[in-house]
């Protein structure tokens, strides 16, 4: 049974009208009608709420929707490579900055070792960013063949 019909079937054999069961779980009414309808997913967080307040099997609920399985995957990886982009992000700009100021400072010590912190910086952020980038690769690789 899909995760749309189980919360219906759960929501029904309770007495709950939308608008009922969503304020248990503070979303609107259009939004179980979006879960009963396959048109959203509720998150984890709400998954896990609606097996504690129904005492039903999180494992049930979620082994009976493939599709919610994969967008279940699919919510992880994407914060994982959001994550991994903000990382990038800050290593290559604070390197890029680092460098950029030492051609304003006069040649020193410090200026030295500022751009060498500066450079390895740099390549910190451009292989994390390779890897990130073949990790996307692979998933996509991976999701392209089923």
């Amino acid at each position: 049974m899909s995760i749309g019909n189980q919360i219906s079937a759960i929501r029904n054999e309770q007495q709950l009208t939308q608008e009922q069961f969503g304020e248990l779980f503070h979303v609107t009414r259009q939004t179980v009608s979006n879960w009963e309808n396959e048109k959203s997913y509720p998150d984890l967080q709400i998954l896990i709420a609606m097996s504690n307040q129904f005492n039903v099997s999180l494992d049930t609920l979620l082994k009976g929707d493939s599709k919610m399985v994969e967008a279940i995957d699919k919510e992880r990886v994407l914060g994982k490579i959001k994550h991994e982009k903000s990382l990038v992000g800050f290593f290559t700009s604070a390197g890029t900055g680092l460098v950029a100021s030492c051609f304003l400072s006069s040649a020193s010590t410090i200026r030295t070792v500022v751009m060498i912190v500066g450079f390895a910086m740099i390549g910190i952020g451009w292989y994390k960013r390779a890897k990130s980038d073949k990790e996307v690769f692979k998933y996509m690789e991976e999701h392209r063949q089923e």
